[in-house]
């Protein structure tokens, strides 16, 4: 009895070794991959850092060269207005030499000579629905350039005393009425024409003294639902030239 008690107490206490011994190896083994683990978080979070470090460094260079790129695109827009304040500069200055070029040689010359004469082209001019400045393209003279060919419009180059004629006809059009505004600038100066049949041709004329300022305009208009005509015989002019300057 007392030898298989004993020998049950041995199996116990041995059982109990290897029991302790399982949960210590089991242990060390949770133990062993928790520090596995942790290195590897550990390994990780490093590489994480280093890249973030890496991040902040081309992050500042971006910024840095952002900002180059700003102050050069600052400096090269300050050179572009530099450079148009320049030009105006020049521009003016430019103006002025021509300015007084030109009054040298009004000196010399002892006046500045103005004169002009044009006619309308062949055909029947009109009616328009609208009143319409007339382009007197058939040259004859232009003495100093002042009446341009393409607009109709006589510019006064210098201020002084100008006569301003022109002529008017129509022909066989007894069904519009003839006639025309003169104009100053925008402002009207007089109508002239008719308004009842006069046969097969029809003429107007009219003349008067000016006193323009340097760029004042002058031009003629054809009223609305009126007519003109004109052939070889040159009916229609435009004319004017300089009194005197003032």
């Amino acid at each position: 009895m007392f030898t298989m008690e004993r020998t049950d107490v041995l199996v116990i206490v041995v059982a109990l070794m290897l029991g302790q011994n399982s949960l210590q190896a089991e242990v060390s083994l949770k133990t062993l991959d928790c520090s596995a683990e942790m290195k590897e978080v550990r390994d990780l979070l490093y590489q994480q850092g280093t890249a973030l470090a890496e991040l902040k460094v081309k992050l500042s260079y971006s910024e840095k060269e952002h900002t180059a790129l700003e102050n050069r695109i600052a400096g090269l827009e300050k050179q572009k207005e530099d450079l148009k304040r320049q030009n105006a500069d020049q521009a003016s200055v430019l103006s002025a030499v021509k300015t007084e070029l030109q009054n040298v040689r009004n000196e010399i010359t002892g006046q500045t000579k103005v004169a002009f004469s044009a006619g309308l082209p062949v055909g029947q001019m009109g009616p328009f629905n609208t009143d319409t400045t007339l382009i007197y393209n058939k040259v004859l003279t232009n003495v100093g350039g002042a009446y341009n060919q393409y607009t109709g419009i006589f510019t006064a180059p210098v201020r002084g005393v100008y006569y301003i004629r022109f002529t008017a006809a129509a022909y066989n059009s007894n069904s519009y009425n003839m006639g025309l505004h003169l104009y100053k600038n925008n402002q009207h100066l007089l109508h002239l024409g008719e308004y009842d049949s006069d046969g097969r041709a029809r003429h107007v004329s009219c003349g008067l003294a000016l006193e323009l300022e340097a760029g004042d305009t002058v031009y003629t208009r054809l009223l609305a639902n009126y007519s003109l005509y004109d052939d070889a015989l040159l009916r229609n002019t435009f004319s004017g030239f300089l009194l005197f300057s003032m």
